[in-house]
C-alpha cells in the first residue's frame, strides 16, 4: 500500500492522511463495497486534512465514485477557504431552511452514481449551506451541525483538534459535594473571577456516575452531543470515528487556559481577546458513549503513528530527500511528532465504533 499512494514529503501532517488510511481499512473489513458512504470532518479548518483525505480515496478507484465528504464547519469565512483548497470552482450557497433529521436519498449526483445526497431532511428542507464539486470529482456539503447530516449510509467521521475547542463546564469537590466553577465579577466590579455555586447546577448532574467522585474536572455537554450523534450514525448504519487531539485519561485538572501570541494567560484576562481551551478528558468522552458504541483508547499519537507503519514511511522519505539539509528539517519534524515530550506525548488518538463492529473482528489500523 505504501507504494501506491501519493505520499509528499511534508511529514508534519503524517497524522492526517494516516486518518484516511483507517477508514480505507475499516471500510475493507466492514464489506461495504459499492454502497454510498460518507467522509465526515469536524472542524475542517483550512482544508489541508479534507484535501488529503479525497486525494487518497480517490488513489482507490472501488471507494472514490461512491463517496462524499460532509464537513461540519460554523464559519463562513473558513468555509470558503475549504472550498477553495478542495479546488471547486462553482459553489452552491444557499440558507439552511430546517433543521431535522436528514436521510440519504439513495443514488445522487455529483461523483457519480450512487453518491450519497446530503441536501435535505426528511420535509425536503435543505440543511447544508455550501455545496460543490471537487478538484476529485467527489461531492462536499457544508453544515452548521453534525445532527444536520443526513443519516441512512456507512460513515467514517474524523475529528482533529476539535473537542478541545468545544465549550466546558468546569467542576470541584467542595466540603465533599460535586459542585460547579462559575464565572463571577470582583465587588468593585474591576475584573473577572471564578466562584464555586452553593448548590447543585444541571451540569453536575450530567456527569457520569464513574466520575461523580472525582477532586476536578472538565465536562462538554456539546461533546456529550456530538459523541451521541456519532454513536447513532456508527450503531445503526456502519462505519467508525476517529478523534484526535491533546488531552488526558482522567488525570489531569484545570487545564481550562488561554493562548495569546502563542503564550498561555489567564482565561479571565481580557475576555474575547484570546483563544481558551481546555484539554479532552478522554475517560469522559468514554464514559459518555457507554453503553451505545464501543470505544478504543486513547493511546498516544506516538504509538498510534508506529502502529501505522509510520516508520517506514519516514524511512522512504529520506531516502527521497535531496540533501543532508532536507533530511536534518524531516527529522526534526518527525521529532515533533512522535517525541513523548512534544506532540507525540500530548496528542491522543481515540476511536468509536458501533457494537456490530465487534463481530467483524479486532480493531487494528493504528490500536493493535
Amino acid at each position: 500500500m505504501w507504494q501506491s499512494i501519493p505520499f509528499s514529503l511534508n511529514i508534519s501532517t503524517a497524522n492526517k492522511p494516516l486518518a484516511i488510511f483507517r477508514c480505507v481499512n475499516e471500510w475493507n473489513i466492514s464489506n461495504i463495497g459499492a454502497v454510498p458512504f460518507q467522509i465526515i470532518e469536524l472542524g475542517p479548518g483550512t482544508g489541508t486534512l479534507a484535501y488529503d483525505m479525497l486525494r487518497i480515496l480517490k488513489s482507490f478507484p472501488q471507494i472514490g465514485n461512491t463517496v462524499s465528504l460532509h464537513l461540519v464547519e460554523r464559519s463562513s469565512e473558513l468555509a470558503r477557504q475549504q472550498a477553495k483548497k478542495l479546488g471547486i470552482e462553482a459553489i452552491d450557497q444557499t440558507w439552511i431552511t430546517g433543521a431535522g433529521k436528514g436521510t440519504v436519498d439513495g443514488a445522487g449526483g455529483g461523483a457519480g452514481d450512487g453518491a450519497v445526497d446530503g441536501a435535505v431532511d426528511g420535509a425536503g428542507d435543505v440543511l447544508h449551506y455550501q455545496t460543490g464539486i471537487s478538484q476529485f470529482g467527489i461531492p462536499v456539503y457544508w453544515y452548521q451541525r453534525i445532527q444536520d447530516i443526513p443519516k441512512g449510509a456507512p460513515a467514517f467521521i474524523v475529528a482533529n483538534e476539535f473537542f478541545d475547542a468545544l465549550p466546558i463546564h468546569k467542576l470541584q469537590m467542595t466540603d465533599g459535594k460535586l459542585r460547579e466553577v462559575l464565572v463571577d465579577v470582583t465587588e468593585d466590579d474591576s475584573r473577572l473571577r471564578f466562584v464555586i455555586a452553593p448548590n447543585e447546577t444541571a451540569a453536575v448532574r450530567l456527569v457520569p456516575k464513574e466520575s461523580r467522585k472525582r477532586q476536578h474536572l472538565e465536562l462538554s455537554v456539546e461533546a456529550g452531543v456530538v459523541l451521541n450523534d456519532i454513536a447513532d450514525r456508527v450503531t445503526d448504519h456502519g462505519g467508525g470515528a476517529l478523534i484526535i487531539d491533546y488531552g488526558h485519561d482522567g488525570t489531569k485538572t484545570d487545564t481550562f487556559r488561554a493562548f495569546q501570541h502563542h503564550k498561555v494567560l489567564d482565561p479571565l484576562h481580557e475576555p474575547g481577546q484570546a483563544d481558551v481551551t481546555a484539554d479532552v478528558d478522554f475517560s469522559l468522552l468514554r464514559q459518555m458513549l457507554r453503553p451505545k458504541a464501543i470505544s478504543y483508547g486513547p493511546i498516544t499519537q506516538s504509538t498510534f503513528l508506529f502502529n501505522m507503519a509510520f516508520e517506514q514511511r519516514f524511512n522512504a522519505l529520506m531516502k527521497a530527500c535531496k540533501s543532508d539539509e532536507e533530511q536534518d528539517r524531516l527529522a526534526a519534524a518527525c521529532d515533533v511528532l512522535i517525541n513523548p515530550a512534544k506532540m507525540g506525548g500530548q496528542f491522543f488518538v481515540f476511536a468509536v465504533f458501533g457494537w456490530k463492529r465487534g463481530r467483524l473482528g479486532p480493531v487494528t489500523g493504528g490500536f493493535q
